[in-house]
């Protein structure tokens, strides 16, 4: 940062803007790089889970019935605890500003709760708790030399390692995001049962909140869990990958790999609602 000042009070007063315009213009440059690096480390994932598939080891798959248990099945109890409160405050929230009209407010839930709240949430909860764990383990596993040590026994790395990992991640966003959106919702019911004035019942409520759905619906769901998935453990895979060759790059892998994927997570999802509210 101190040579960047020095440098710019050296510069010309013309010429500042160049230096800028340069910076935005690298920065642009490696942002692209890095994106073309990550997909295509996730397509080469794919390409190993559908099409050589059946060329996967046992050990694989192993791996992987394990991850979906570690990332998904471990982390219900903090999602249910989460999706209740969001649940029930949304609903508060309905009752205080729209004087709890049912109809308005199943439309509150399914567009708070099941379009934005649940798939971002649910994918947030799954990088604090597997995302930053998945970067250590690659990145300590990376400067032990066991990675190395893997490919000497004749292992693939990449299949042995990244491969669940991205698949089992993917998979995990998508379940933890429908038990988030499960519980929400029956916290939504219960809480409307008992601060929704008139004599809207649970069914009558479950129905109005059906009826706001769509197909676009489903398409979005789908997008905002499975492919977050993706580019989570492709980004965890890829920094746990590349650190090294000191033990002190790890925490910083683990930074880098959780606020990059946090920031394609969310670039993701505003591009998702964006095309959602305007088909």
């Amino acid at each position: 940062m101190a040579n960047s000042n020095h440098l710019r009070s050296a510069l010309p007063v013309r010429q500042i803007p160049r230096f800028f315009l340069a910076n935005i213009g690298a920065q642009l440059r490696w942002l692209v790089a890095y994106t073309v690096q990550i997909a295509t480390f996730i397509g080469h994932a794919l390409l190993r889970l559908t099409v050589g598939w059946r060329d996967v080891r046992p050990v694989t798959r192993s791996v992987l019935t394990r991850q979906v248990l570690f990332t998904a099945v471990e982390a219900l109890p903090f999602t249910a605890m989460i999706a209740v409160l969001v649940g029930a405050s949304v609903i508060v929230q309905a009752q205080m500003h729209l004087s709890g009209s049912p109809d308005m407010v199943s439309k509150l839930l399914v567009l708070v709760v099941v379009r934005e709240l649940g798939p971002l949430v649910s994918a947030m909860i799954l990088i604090g708790r597997s995302g930053t764990a998945m970067v250590v383990e690659m990145g300590n596993m990376q400067v032990s030399g066991q990675i190395d040590a893997l490919d000497y026994a004749g292992i693939d790395p990449f299949e042995y390692l990244v491969v669940p990992r991205i698949f089992g991640m993917a998979a995990s966003v998508v379940l933890v995001a429908l038990f988030f959106l499960g519980v929400s919702v029956a916290a939504g019911l219960l809480a409307g049962g008992l601060l929704i004035a008139g004599d809207t019942g649970a069914g009558e409520f479950l129905n109005l909140l059906l009826r706001q759905l769509s197909w676009l619906d489903f398409v979005a769901f789908f997008a905002k869990t499975f492919v977050p998935g993706l580019m989570i453990a492709g980004v965890a895979c890829y920094e746990g990958m590349a650190a090294g060759p000191h033990d002190t790059d790890v925490p910083r892998a683990a930074t880098r790999g959780t606020v990059r994927a946090m920031s394609a997570l969310f670039s993701w999802n505003v591009a998702v609602s964006a095309m959602l509210y305007l088909a």
